[in-house]
């Protein structure tokens, strides 16, 4: 049997500014698209232009956003979203949007959430102190995003500091350098002034800097520093090169570079000041950076967070002497320069002295930003990207083929029954919940990843069920389960609370992390919760690495696919996951193990979603071979009519490698049935086959009587579920499991979009 690659894609929307407008954050997004096609090719981008000039854009813009139209941000929104989008990622400066504080962005973004589509921030500008109005803006657009990502851990502290964005949402993904600027070759084409100037400046200790010119990047305290350092270094020269902003030529032409040359005259330093007014080219700063000693960035104000200037400095290997701005102090922090308080032309002249005096410290400073650097090639930085969008765009509410299965009307007394103050209690006597069975982290991690979802539904269809006090007592419970320090958890509880196991890994330990990731990424969970659970996942990871079965480390993939930020954990599990597959896989038995018993469909779900998750088709094909294999082995094969099938579980009896399969192979679970349901979801929202919808919901309709008996497991009366099929009727005790199982894959076909 063939490999099968899924069709992989995520389609990604940028909203920004682009070229050819000129702009730090329209290089910065061009650099972004150049670096995800080369590094993550299943994420295809497109651009969603900032324009107030009536631009020409190349092919990438597929919408363009008039910036001073209020009308046109909605209408923008609109048009992506029934384009097909599957995430947009928002490039936040307030200075690139229209209204006051740059607040029209903030209606895009509410379109985006209303239409399903689900959207990350990246920050530009992150400020210690905004105004109520910065924040307020800040805080309406980062609220529903599924993720805010900064270029520094200090913006990231910033932003929890202030409460503008939910701590579990901020990542940090540094800002990138391109090959031209980290790997100059003087092959490389560069234009005829900027060859001209550098060519005058040879034999001089160059001094530099480049970008978009304007007040704000305080060059004439350079200027005086070099005057200042004139008699001690007169082979020094210091070049700017960069036009001057465009908003700055709107409002008041050419006069900030004219007051540049008159200090450069009144600090005796003109003829060893050098200006290139010209929007460079990577090539060109390549070159620029290739003659350069010190790279200087003297900017005024401390609030600076992000500086691509500064970031392909280092990346180039370029000793700094800057100003004492938040991206500086956290870039040159461990050597890599010297920083100095701004607007001090007497403190950046003593920096300059001590990098041109002392050869050593010149050499130590360079090998540092060299090695910085090396984290923060476009290559490296595009692939972290690219992993958040993936999770990012996990979340979206895929519209599914219609017909089919549908649920019928949700009831959750049952359910309110079953949970009480401590958790959930485990059984049930028929319809009649057996407190003295205690509670168990399997049952309670499973409440939480059915609460979750519920926070989603509408509240009239709750019927005043409480999702959000099954949260609160769910992550106590949770909480109080895990040991820290023996990186593990118990799992049996008694209903007066008493724990009845010491903490040890197991499958309990994969479904905690499970639930965390779940309540941690759920779109429609309060935030209390979100951090909570984000707090209590970091808190919980150590114990990954403890697990040993298959299904504990699947039950955690689950989890951990689920949040932005991606995890050596995930990859830890992952790995070994794949790696059980290859040893154990054959060509009439591509399975992870020799036996199939309970819970098998998540071992092929966990692979499916981890290798979609980091983009790795191949590694998503062996987990959609085996579970096409899998739904083969219960009656829903590929090679049948998905229509006409009808769900047969593997029982409780169990099935080995080479053995047949019997008439009755020993009670069907529930679970198994749930895991079905959430596999085909799962391979529907990566390959969009119909098939694996038509699975998922046929995998449903074995809850409501489609199965080998004919009779359904689902008692609409109450919402309870019965505990399993037997050989000639069902279990008719109704306890947390089998319940729960139900609700998990209601939900399910929900969030893939294949039910209402």
């Amino acid at each position: 049997m063939p490999e099968t690659h899924p069709p992989l894609g995520t389609r990604l929307a940028i909203v920004s500014t682009y070229a050819p407008r000129r702009c730090g954050i329209a290089t910065f997004s061009q650099d972004l698209t150049t670096a995800l096609a080369q590094a993550a090719p299943d994420v295809a981008v497109e651009i969603c232009a900032l324009d107030r000039d009536g631009l020409a854009y190349p092919p990438e813009v597929s919408t363009v956003i008039e910036q001073d139209s209020y009308p046109s941000y909605r209408r923008a929104a609109a048009r992506l979203a029934e384009s097909g989008v599957d995430a947009v990622v928002i490039e936040h400066e307030y200075g690139i949007f229209g209204g006051h504080d740059g607040a029209w962005i903030t209606s895009f973004a509410a379109e985006l959430v209303r239409r399903g589509v689900p959207y990350l921030v990246t920050l530009h500008t992150v400020l210690s102190e905004p105004t109520w109005s910065q924040a307020s803006t800040l805080n309406r657009l980062c609220r529903d995003a599924a993720a805010v990502t900064v270029f520094t851990e200090t913006a990231r502290t910033l932003i929890m500091r202030t409460g503008i964005a939910p701590p579990d949402r901020i990542v940090y993904v540094p800002h990138g350098a391109p090959e031209p600027v980290t790997n100059f070759d003087a092959s490389h084409e560069i234009g005829l002034e900027v060859r001209r100037t550098l060519d005058g400046l040879l034999g001089r200790r160059l001094l530099s800097t480049f970008g978009l010119i304007s007040p704000g990047k305080g060059l004439q305290t350079a200027i005086e520093a070099l005057g200042l350092i004139a008699e001690e270094h007169p082979d020094a020269a210091y070049l700017i090169a960069g036009s001057t902003h465009p908003e700055i030529v709107r409002l008041s032409g050419e006069d900030y570079r004219e007051s540049l040359m008159r200090a450069a005259k009144e600090a005796g330093v003109a003829d060893r000041v050098a200006f290139l007014d010209s929007f460079l080219t990577e090539n060109e700063i390549g070159a620029i950076l290739a003659q350069t000693e010190i790279f200087c960035t003297p900017y005024r104000s401390r609030e600076q967070i992000s500086s691509g200037a500064l970031t392909f400095a280092v990346a180039a290997g370029k000793p700094v002497v800057s100003t004492a701005y938040h991206y500086a102090v956290d870039m040159l922090g461990d050597g890599a320069g010297i920083t100095v308080p701004p607007e001090d032309a007497e403190s950046f002249a003593g920096a300059l002295r001590t990098l041109l005096g002392d050869s050593a410290r010149m050499a130590a400073a360079s090998r540092t930003a060299a090695e910085r650097g090396a984290d923060l090639h476009w290559d490296a930085v595009a692939k972290r990207f690219a992993a958040i969008v993936r999770a990012c765009a996990a979340q979206r509410r895929l519209e599914g083929p219609a017909g089919g299965v549908q649920p019928p009307k949700l009831k959750l007394k049952y359910l309110g029954r079953l949970t009480d103050s401590g958790g959930i209690v485990q059984f049930g006597q028929g319809k009649r919940p057996d407190p003295e069975s205690g509670h168990c982290v399997d049952d309670v991690a499973r409440l939480a990843i059915v609460a979750a979802g519920l926070c989603a539904e509408q509240p009239q269809a709750l019927r005043g069920a409480t999702p959000h006090t099954w949260l609160d007592t769910s992550l106590e419970f949770l909480q109080e389960a895990y040991d820290p320090v023996a990186r593990a958890a118990r799992n049996m509880r008694t209903a007066d609370g008493r724990w009845l196991d010491e903490p040890h890994s197991g499958d309990h330990v994969g479904r905690l992390i499970w639930a965390l990731g779940e309540i941690a990424a759920g779109p429609a969970v309060p935030d209390k919760f979100r951090e909570r659970a984000a707090d209590q996942l970091l808190d919980a990871l150590p114990a990954v690495r403890g697990l040993t079965s298959l299904r504990s480390m699947a039950y955690a993939v689950l989890g951990l696919v689920r949040i932005p930020e991606p995890t050596a954990e995930l990859q830890l599990c992952l790995s070994r996951l794949d790696g059980a597959w290859q040893d154990y896989a054959t060509e009439d038995w591509p399975w992870f193990e020799e036996q199939l018993s309970y819970d098998n469909a998540r071992l092929a779900q966990a692979l499916l979603a981890g290798g979609a998750r980091a983009g790795d088709a191949a590694m998503a094909g062996r987990g959609l071979r085996a579970l096409d294999w899998y739904f083969d082995q219960v009656g829903l094969g590929s090679a049948g009519d998905a229509e006409q099938a009808r769900l047969t579980l593997v029982g409780n009896a169990w099935r080995r490698k080479g053995m047949p399969r019997p008439a009755y192979e020993g009670d069907e679970q529930p679970i198994d049935a749930a895991a079905l349901v959430e596999a085909g979801a799962q391979a529907w929202r990566v390959t969009r086959w119909d098939r694996y919808a038509e699975f998922a919901r046929r995998s449903f309709a074995w809850f409501l009587g489609d199965n080998r008996l004919g009779q359904p497991l689902y008692d609409a009366g109450s919402g309870g579920c019965r505990d399993g099929l037997q050989a000639v009727d069902t279990n008719l005790n109704q306890g947390a499991e089998s319940t729960l199982a139900y609700h998990q894959a209601r939900l399910g076909l929900i969030r893939a979009g294949l039910a209402d």
